[in-house]
């Protein structure tokens, strides 16, 4: 016989006392904080939230021989419902499909996902586990990563200035982080007690307050590594920046600012007063000469500038424009795909 129900409460707790698990969207949201399930021994890690008026503070959680706990108890607090931006979506997926290219991924086969599609795959949390520190023989087998929402950046969530401060200490500079940030650390079965030649499984041990500080040995540890590594591939600061050449004009940048160079300016004197350079409020760029038409029109911009601090000169038949981005950080294009 049927049970009859004349609530949604009576079906829920029907479907319960049976085993079903049933997830309202309050209980997702008031249990994205609540403790792992008692497992091994304790172990305690660090919050970095993106607001700075917030305190850093140290949470406990319960481990698991073998594997690391933090991305399944932090991917909850990262949950969000809100639909995400196209414009936003475009920006900040352009350079992973760039990477995907130039690693030989075929164009016709590589799409950018819609920001609808991101948001479904998204809505339950993401969060990525970024290593600042590897484990190796040398450290005794300890790693130390930051944990944050895969598409923080997607949401627009604000960026974690003290976050980013602790990865370029730990000689990773340049990274955007955005929204609240997590440190924790996990250690791995040293080769010595495996016998054998290489680390085994990791599980999570305990990384305080105190360890933030950037004068740590793990940070500067990691900092040394990082500069190996880098001096190996031969990279310079600004070698990994993207670039380009737009048959009329050419772009390079650096990390806080674009320079774009306009070819087949005026000369002689009283060249500059022929030269008209707008920049759209900063979401554009146009460059005419002697009230023509412009001969460079760029729109919308990868990412907003500051036009209050953008400037332009001449040199050797070109106009040269320097545009200060709003957000220091890297640019896949000059034009922000798709728009």
């Amino acid at each position: 016989m049927a049970a009859d129900f004349t609530t949604q409460e009576e079906r829920i707790a029907f479907l319960r006392a049976r085993g079903v698990e049933v997830e309202l969207p309050g209980e997702r949201r008031a249990g994205a904080h609540a403790p792992a399930p008692a497992a091994g021994p304790a172990f305690t890690f660090v919050c970095i939230p993106a607001d700075t008026t917030v305190p850093v503070s140290v949470e406990t959680a319960a481990s698991a021989t073998g594997s690391d706990v933090l991305p399944a108890l932090l991917r909850p607090r990262f949950a969000d419902d809100a639909a995400m931006d196209e414009a936003t979506v475009a920006r900040e997926t352009a350079a992973r499909m760039k990477g995907m290219l130039h690693s030989g991924g075929a164009a016709s086969a590589l799409k950018a996902p819609s920001a609808a599609a991101m948001a479904a795959q998204a809505a339950g949390g993401a969060c990525e586990a970024y290593p600042l520190a590897q484990p190796s023989g040398e450290n005794g087998g300890r790693g130390v990563r930051l944990y944050i929402d895969e598409v923080g950046a997607l949401r627009a969530r604000p960026r974690n200035a003290r976050a980013e401060a602790l990865a370029a200490a730990a000689g990773l500079a340049g990274l955007a982080i955005h929204g609240d940030a997590y440190v924790g650390r996990t250690e791995r079965a040293s080769p010595d007690r495996l016998g054998s030649g290489t680390l085994g499984g990791e599980t999570n041990c305990s990384l305080g307050l105190a360890e933030l500080a950037h004068d740590t040995e793990w940070v500067v540890a990691a900092r040394r590594a990082h500069m190996r590594a880098a001096e190996r591939t031969g990279l310079g600061a600004d070698e990994h920046l993207a670039s380009g050449d737009g048959g009329a004009f050419s772009w390079s940048q650096t990390d806080d600012e674009v320079e774009v160079r306009v070819r087949g300016a005026p000369t002689g004197k009283g060249a500059s007063k022929r030269v008209t350079v707008a920049y759209g409020r900063g979401s554009s760029l146009t460059v005419s000469y002697d009230g023509a038409p412009p001969v460079v029109s760029i729109a919308p911009l990868f990412a907003p500038v500051l036009p209050d601090e953008c400037a332009w000169t001449l040199d050797g038949g070109e106009v040269v424009v320097t545009m200060p981005k709003a957000d220091a950080r890297p640019w896949a294009a000059l034009t922000l795909p798709g728009a």
